[in-house]
């Protein structure tokens, strides 16, 4: 009972829950891979379809900042998805570092694999966490202080992870409780575990409105502080072995009408205009 209180009583730190699925799990096969964007009311989120010169184009969920728009999650025109989250089980001072390579997995690269047979790229990197995912593989990226970098990857089955630390040898970098990591990440394993079979799109976007965690400990989080944080966005992936990814979003941004957006991700999408999307 007292760590029940503790959970719900504690302050959340800005956070997100990321989940993913493979293999003859999912209905059709392929991949499905999701992010509840976690952060304060002050942060807007936007998608956005970019092209970079050179490079593969991608569509990304954007949030705005002091230092402007940076890429929180996307997937480009080959399939990769890229999502991420931060280590907020470390101390605020200990989250320093040189910036995240979202931008260039998704310009970069066409599959997890090949992102994985040049894993180097990640050592160095500041403190965070990546999913990622194509039609045959997902994967889990712990990057921790001073840039060690550790890699969970499946073929099969299903990968989930919030903002501490879980590979053994890097547990020593959660230094803060992250109570609402722990919580939430026991209710996502939960909630898939229990999902119905095989799992669909419409499965994940029913577990991302999940609150039966409370305010702080679901997935979609709808925070116990006015200017605490709270479920900004939610951005869920399906990758089929053939055919085009579909992209389920739901852009929360305070002071707007929520937003429910679906996108098949087909030709005529990836030759449109460039920008955010209306």
């Amino acid at each position: 009972m007292a760590l029940l209180l503790a959970l719900v009583m504690a302050a959340p730190a800005g956070a997100c829950t990321l989940w993913a699925a493979v293999g003859s799990g999912v209905a059709g096969g392929g991949a499905l891979a999701a992010k509840n964007r976690d952060w304060t009311p002050d942060s807007p989120g936007r998608l956005e379809l970019v092209r970079p010169r050179g490079g593969l184009a991608y569509l990304a969920l954007m949030a705005g900042g002091r230092k402007g728009w940076g890429v929180r999650a996307g997937v480009n025109q080959a399939g990769l998805t890229v999502l991420s989250a931060s280590a907020s089980a470390l101390p605020k001072n200990r989250r320093g570092g040189p910036p995240g390579i979202s931008r260039r997995l998704l310009s970069g690269f066409a599959s997890v694999q090949a992102v994985l047979d040049q894993d180097w790229m990640f050592q160095g990197l500041g403190p965070r966490f990546y999913l990622l995912a194509d039609a045959r593989q997902i994967a889990l990226v712990e990057i921790a202080p001073g840039g060690q970098a550790r890699i969970t990857s499946a073929r099969q089955g299903e990968l989930a992870h919030t903002n501490h630390y879980q590979s053994p040898d890097l547990a020593g970098f959660n230094q803060r409780p992250a109570l609402s990591s722990h919580a939430r990440q026991a209710q996502v394993e939960a909630l898939l575990a229990a999902a119905a079979r095989p799992l669909t799109l419409e499965e994940f976007q029913r577990l991302s409105q999940d609150r039966g965690a409370g305010p702080d400990n679901s997935l979609w989080r709808t925070g116990s502080r006015p200017q605490g944080t709270r479920t900004l966005a939610s951005f869920l992936v399906r990758l089929p072995l053939t055919g085009s990814p579909e992209v389920w979003a739901v852009l929360a941004n305070p002071g707007q009408p929520e937003r429910r957006i679906k996108i098949i991700l087909d030709e005529n999408f990836w030759q449109g205009p460039t920008g955010p999307l209306p």
